[in-house]
């Protein structure tokens, strides 16, 4: 749980991105991240608004700004609800994320207003785009599950831009996967997973999540990552994520986290 809360605290800069706690082998008890990690995870909510920027393979710049939240229901249940504000003609997509202990996976559903429905997130959806951006669901579920149900892996410590990390590796989660491995690279100051590389099965890196380190500020004592991007090597494309404005732990009625919640407006 810790691991997977305290990824999908940097990745809430996604949906994050968000985004993001434990580190070991299968375990996942190394007790220097597990301290590192409680440092770093809102206890109870968050909230946060950010704009995204998606650039094209021509270099053509797309522009939304969103709202995601961030609620955990009980020590292993959580939830995230992303909505976009604009621009006006994709105003009121919305995206929820519903994790539960006994579940393998998390449970994805979106709204469309132009559709006026809520529909599951499944079979080759699940490999398609969040919203326009370069993540997959597929790749957000690598963020969300890095825990105690999957196969992880504490491997040597390393450094990114002259930082010493803490490295972790979980492999591919179903049968039909793009990735091999995908590798997470934990701050050991910030306690944040600063770089994340996406392995694709023939050994080439994929796809890459990047942290700016200079982006990292301090929020109610919680470093939060305030600049993401994930780029995405095969189609010469990336997505930035901004954060424009974040609340830690602040009041979320547990009722807009539901399928019928998601039509409603805000």
């Amino acid at each position: 749980m810790l691991v997977r809360l305290l990824v999908l605290f940097t990745s809430m800069a996604l949906y994050s991105s968000e985004s993001v706690h434990a580190f070991d082998t299968s375990g996942i008890e190394d007790p220097k991240v597990r301290a590192c990690a409680d440092r770093s995870i809102p206890q109870d909510t968050m909230r946060q608004t950010q704009m995204v920027k998606v650039v094209g393979g021509n270099g053509f710049v797309r522009e939304s700004i969103r709202e995601i939240f961030w609620r955990r229901f009980t020590q292993e249940d959580s939830r995230v609800l992303i909505r976009v504000l604009e621009p006006q003609r994709d105003r009121g997509l919305a995206v929820l994320i519903n994790d539960h202990e006994n579940e393998q996976f998390p449970k994805y559903s979106m709204y469309s207003p132009e559709l006026k429905r809520v529909r599951r997130v499944t079979g080759e959806s699940f490999f398609g785009s969040i919203l326009g951006t370069d993540f997959t669901y597929e790749d957000f579920s690598y963020f969300y599950r890095v825990d105690e149900r999957e196969k992880v892996t504490r491997i040597d410590d390393d450094t990114v831009d002259g930082h010493d990390a803490y490295v972790l590796e979980t492999v591919k989660q179903v049968a039909d996967s793009n990735y091999l491995t995908v590798r997470f690279y934990i701050d050991k100051h910030y306690c944040l997973p600063v770089r994340s590389d996406f392995i694709a099965v023939n050994g080439d890196l994929r796809k890459q999540l990047l942290v700016a380190r200079d982006k990292i500020a301090k929020v109610d004592n919680h470093w939060v990552p305030f600049h993401t991007t994930m780029v995405d090597f095969k189609h010469g494309t990336r997505s930035e994520f901004i954060v424009e404005k974040i609340i830690i732990n602040p009041e979320l009625d547990a009722s807009m986290f539901s399928n019928s919640a998601l039509s409603r407006s805000r």
